[in-house]
């Protein structure tokens, strides 16, 4: 996914020392990154269960971090959230697909943007087939990226 860039947008891909940064000291990945890193970044949910799986995975398989990433708000120059697939494509080319925002720059079409974004792209690997999302139906603003970014 390197270089994944949209109108507002760019994407950081994950490595290990990415993602042990931005579950331990918020600080130095600011200055690694040379971006603000919002005191709610990352969201308690990605950093207690989303990024010790990636790191987990990133251990066995480097390349894995090319799935996933950082999202940067470019004129901001601010982290402002997570996406990605869960994992590499399975035996059958599926992928799932996963956001998080930070509250202040939920409602403003970013995720949608970095969705579509992320979707022509998985779509040009060869190993992909499908990309599924799931969301729980009372979380409605994901609902809604959901369906402006559905293709089916």
């Amino acid at each position: 996914m390197a270089n994944l860039v949209t109108k507002r947008l760019r994407m950081v891909s994950w490595n290990q020392e990415l993602v042990l940064t931005a579950m331990e000291d918020k600080s130095r990945l600011s200055q690694i990154l040379g971006l603000e890193v919002s005191h709610d970044f990352p969201s308690d949910s990605v950093r207690k269960f989303v990024l010790p799986m990636t790191l987990e995975e990133l251990e066995r398989d480097p390349s894995i971090g090319q799935w996933s990433g950082m999202i940067v708000h470019v004129s901001d120059a601010i982290l402002i959230g997570t996406m990605g697939f869960k994992s590499s494509p399975d035996e059958f080319g599926n992928v799932e697909m996963g956001y998080d925002i930070i509250p202040k720059y939920q409602g403003q079409g970013y995720a949608t943007e970095m969705a579509w974004a992320l979707i022509e792209w998985a779509f040009r690997q060869p190993s992909v087939d499908c990309i599924t999302a799931k969301c729980l139906v009372t979380n409605i603003p994901s609902v809604r990226v959901l369906e402006k970014v559905a293709i089916c």
